[in-house]
């Protein structure tokens, strides 16, 4: 049994999306402010430790409005049904996917309400709503004092009204018929069904501000409290009464010395007539609390030598980081076998599991979940393997490239003509069926051995080789010199990935899938027919004798067919318009303005972008040349000479073009297609 999709609506950025869940480990990722925090904090808010907590900025920007409009309504006179219709509303509504063959639903069964036998999901939907006898509640009042804004004055006003008048509703939803609903009194089966925790991103483990240092060492208190439960497994109770028998022994040895001397720490209370006849003498009592002792007074220490230890906040804050995941899902994992009835859906949400942890470490951290849910587990041999799924959300691409792509979810947050912001969920399993099973592994094969962050880049540039990886800083340092400050490259996440002429075209599908705006840089790639052999063969040659462009990358953007060919001609007509597609559009060489040659490549583009720096000579035609000079360059090495040394010189024109396009504000996302109002029918995972 697992949560196996989850929708939520009107919560922060996160309006109205729909995200699968897998049974391991789900991997959040995004640019920032872009709805993965919402994603926990939905979670907290509407099942966690914050349950009912929200207020009116929870609510959606697109849909606070409706706050105004309901009120206008009551005011206009209409019934309470209409007016609650028009309140907004926070709304989870979880699917919940179990085997029919397993003996008995458990917690699940309360939210089993359909009676079809082949049904294999279960609907639960939790509501932030108002119900019509709180209506008075939500608009009682005062008047408006002095001649502020009235907007404004509703919604400072609806601050105080809204958790009087809002409240947590639990229903059961039919999967066969979503018309069919049962709603609860409380929200206790919803407890017993479910268990969330939580790692949060900001986790006060850095010494050198003010906070707890002793983080680690407050977690053993939490652990000592879950094993005095009646329902804990044997081992962690008899371990746990152990503790307080070795407290109450050192309890009774120090009442009678130490209590004496603490008596003695009283003040002369005699000197002002106390205590008097109808007075009680005071005396003191100390009692030890072992939970207290272990969360306020034990600290982790790390083994030195000499006899001498280093206090927790001596260790690096990787180490530490690590070592307090660790005990968080220790502290989870027996929260969760001491349960009385154990919960049927345990989900753990994990942010930034990253912070301090080298690259290596990162890179390893999803596989060794699942390790580390096994070594827990065995220590429990008689009873089943812990079931719980994690939701990872991350801002590092060793963590996002080491998960497979079907456990990646993209948030993206784009903007509305009215300023208002909401995030889309990009779902891999689900939206990368246009990209062939062997595109899909190469992907994600090369973005894990290059650390490809294009999952966190506002925009991204595909390039061929070295040479413009080495000078791409440098050329959009130059190209910015040119452009309004606004759309100057330096302000922008630019992510450069080296794919090579071969492999550019794999990543088309995924950019545009990512709705990422993208800039595809490559060579023409001239090529003649050389009929002198036998049979006759393509070789490469200065742009002016070449017929056609033997770079694949190039025809798949236009989409020819691999049994055709794309001549030079056809390439040069290409107006800016006609090299975009969706979010992305590709950059090759064209002749520099006021000039008809045409460079074949990087190095002769930028001989002729520069005839200050190579001059050419009289009479020669200015494309063999600058193709033939180009020859002799030891790409790297000129490379880096003018990226590093020679700061003076021109970008070529196609680069230039193709990064004042980039530089401009992405076009506006297409709208998401409506979901339906009622969860849809069961989907098949894998």
């Amino acid at each position: 049994m697992h949560l196996e999709k989850v929708r939520v609506q009107g919560f922060r950025l996160l309006e109205d999306v729909e995200i699968m869940f897998e049974v391991g480990s789900t991997v959040i990722v995004g640019r920032n402010n872009s709805g993965k925090t919402s994603l926990t904090d939905a979670f907290d808010r509407l099942l966690g430790e914050q349950q009912g907590r929200l207020r009116l900025e929870d609510f959606s920007a697109g849909i606070r409005g409706r706050f105004l409009t309901a009120k206008q309504l009551r005011d206009e006179g209409s019934d309470a049904a209409t007016v609650i219709a028009e309140l907004p509303k926070i709304s989870l509504t979880l699917t919940v996917r179990y085997d029919p063959a397993d003996a008995g639903y458990g917690p699940l069964e309360p939210f089993v309400i359909d009676l079809d036998e082949q049904s294999t999901s279960a609907i639960i939907r939790i509501d932030y709503t108002a119900s019509e006898r709180s209506l008075q509640a939500l608009f009682d009042m005062p008047p408006k004092e002095g001649d502020g804004d009235d907007i404004h004055w509703f919604y400072q006003c609806l601050r105080d009204t809204l958790p009087k008048a809002y409240g947590l509703r639990l229903t059961a939803v039919d999967p066969t018929d979503v018309t069919n609903e049962t709603t609860f009194d409380s929200l206790s089966p919803l407890s017993a069904l479910i268990q969330c925790g939580f790692v949060r991103a900001q986790r006060t483990l850095d010494h050198a501000k003010h906070g707890d240092t002793d983080v680690i060492g407050k977690l053993l208190g939490t652990l000592y409290q879950t094993a005095t439960s009646a329902t804990a497994a044997e081992a962690d109770r008899l371990l746990a009464g152990q503790l307080k028998a070795s407290v109450t022994s050192i309890e009774r040895n120090i009442q009678t010395e130490f209590d004496n001397m603490v008596r003695g720490l009283l003040p002369a209370l005699e000197a002002f007539g106390f205590p008097s006849l109808n007075d009680t003498e005071l005396h003191p009592e100390t009692s030890l609390n072992v939970e207290s002792l272990l969360s306020d007074h034990t600290r982790i220490l790390y083994t030195g030598t000499h006899g001498v230890h280093l206090p927790e906040g001596y260790n690096g804050l990787g180490t530490r980081n690590l070592i307090y995941m660790l005990l968080q899902l220790e502290t989870f994992h027996k929260s969760y076998r001491a349960r009385p009835v154990r919960p049927a859906v345990h989900l753990v949400f994990i942010e930034e599991p990253e912070a301090h942890l080298h690259p290596q470490m990162q890179e390893v951290f999803i596989a060794q979940l699942s390790t580390a849910v096994s070594a827990l587990s065995q220590k429990y041999p008689d009873d089943p393997t812990w079931q719980v799924q994690f939701i990872v959300s991350t801002h590092a691409s060793h963590v996002a490239n080491a998960a497979s792509f079907d456990a990646i979810r993209y948030f993206l947050s784009t903007l509305r003509p009215d300023n208002t912001r909401h995030t889309k969920i990009k779902d891999f399993r689900k939206g990368l069926d246009t990209i062939t099973p062997e595109d899909r592994d190469f992907l994600h094969q090369y973005m894990t051995l290059t650390k490809c962050d294009i999952y966190f880049a506002d925009k991204v540039i595909l390039i061929e080789g070295t040479t413009e990886r080495i000078l791409m800083p440098r050329i959009c340092k130059i190209v910015d010199e040119g452009l309004a400050t606004e759309n100057k490259l330096a302000r922008q996440y630019l992510t450069t990935v080296e794919v090579g002429g071969a492999y550019a075209e794999k990543f088309y599908g995924l950019l545009d899938f990512l709705e990422l705006k993208s800039l595809f840089i490559t060579d023409l790639d001239a090529v003649y027919l050389d009929t002198t052999n036998n049979p006759a063969r393509w070789k490469k040659c200065p742009c002016v004798n070449g017929t056609r462009t033997s770079n694949s990358a190039i025809k798949s953007w236009f989409r020819v067919p691999e049994a055709e060919q794309l001549s030079l001609g056809d390439l040069a007509g290409k107006t800016p318009d006609q090299k975009k597609q969706g979010f992305g559009r590709i950059a090759y060489q064209i002749p520099e303005p006021g000039s008809a040659a045409c460079a074949r490549s990087y190095e002769d583009a930028f001989v002729l972008a520069n005839p200050a720096i190579y001059p050419i000579p009289e009479g020669q035609d200015p494309s063999i040349y600058a193709w033939e000079l180009a020859q002799e360059f030891k790409k790297t090495e000129n490379a880096l000479k003018y990226a590093i040394r020679e700061l003076e010189w021109n970008v070529p024109h196609y680069i230039k073009e193709g990064l004042e396009w980039l530089s401009e504000p992405p076009p506006p996302p297409e709208a998401p297609p409506p979901l339906e109002p009622a969860a849809p029918g069961p989907v098949e995972v894998a």
